[in-house]
């Protein structure tokens, strides 16, 4: 049985890994959440990914026991997660639990997470419960499906209102990077997250490969956390970073794993969306949205790098 408070037993060594990037505010308040866990974490990583603008004194007042670790540059979500994965590892976690910095941990998130990863064998990660920030009785997301449509994937349950419809252990296609546990089993056999995605579809993108190694993928409705949503990118309105990076990385992941099928669903389903998005745009007076996306798909059917000045990425 897990300690319901205070230190984990000596065989569950469960680490949390936040990444900052944006908001200060939102990562000191991501922090304390975490401070208050029924389960301690082991260790907490944060990482500075490139801002310069966290201090030792300002992660040790909101979490005392934290490592920070600052970055030169911002790597994306999943370069600057990996250099916390790495981390965690290095201090003996048999678990790491990725958590967004726009998010907010539940006191008994944590243990939950671990209670259903330590369920069986061949378990690469277990998803919490997502739940609105701004409307706590609507969820953000329950776990997510990967359909080859034009925005990929479905975020299950999102903009419904919670009312336990979603209330069993199941197994999924994908969780949410926001609040993914991952076992150290699955990283050491499938590696740590594909940093060429820099953010969004790189936690699609391990958990798939995970699943093709035979793993297993988890949602755990008891585990819950409270999530902003684009809380690094969101601040820039409508036309943001946001919908350059999930148009490039569906092509990206596609080309990484879709068939021949999944390729062509893909392309019609991105085909129709576009004329229809530049034309809502246009009867608004603000086509930058598709814009951005039009780029994104062409940027990664071309394999091109991520234009990170012109997006204000770095």
């Amino acid at each position: 049985m897990l300690a319901a408070v205070g230190e984990a037993p000596a065989e569950v060594r469960a680490a949390v890994v936040v990444v900052h990037w944006g908001s200060r505010n939102n990562t000191l308040a991501c922090l304390r959440s975490v401070g208050e866990s029924t389960l301690r974490p082991s260790p907490l990583v944060v990482v500075d990914n490139g801002t310069g603008t966290l201090t030792p004194e300002n992660v040790t007042s909101a979490a005392p026991h934290a490592i920070l670790l600052s970055l030169p540059e911002n790597l994306g979500f999943g370069g600057g997660t990996n250099v916390g994965i790495r981390r965690a590892l290095a201090e003996g976690a048999n678990y790491v639990l990725l958590l967004n910095n726009d998010a907010l941990l539940a006191p008994g998130c944590l243990a939950a997470l671990v209670r259903v990863a330590r369920r069986g064998s061949r378990i690469a990660a277990v998803g919490a419960k997502v739940l609105a920030m701004r409307q706590p009785n609507m969820l953000w997301m329950a776990y997510g499906r990967l359909t080859y449509r034009a925005a990929l994937v479905q975020l299950v349950g999102q903009g419904e209102i919670d009312e336990q419809q979603f209330n069993e252990v199941c197994e999924v296609d994908f969780v949410g990077g926001c609040s993914m546990l991952m076992t150290r089993e699955a990283i050491e056999e499938v590696g740590l997250l594909d940093d060429r995605f820099f953010a969004y579809h790189e936690d699609l993108d391990w958990c798939t490969t995970a699943r093709r190694r035979g793993f297993r993928i988890l949602y755990a409705p008891d585990a819950e956390i409270a999530h902003q949503g684009e809380g690094s990118l969101g601040e820039n309105g409508e036309a943001n970073a946001a919908r350059y990076l999930s148009a490039r990385n569906a092509v990206l992941f596609a080309k990484k794993h879709a068939t021949l099928r999944e390729w062509l669903r893909l392309s019609l389903t991105v085909g129709f969306s576009l004329p229809r998005a530049y034309l809502r745009g246009w009867q608004n007076g603000d086509t930058g949205t598709v814009r951005l996306l039009a780029l994104g798909y062409r940027d990664g059917l071309l394999g091109r790098d991520v234009p990170y000045r012109l997006l204000g990425l770095r």
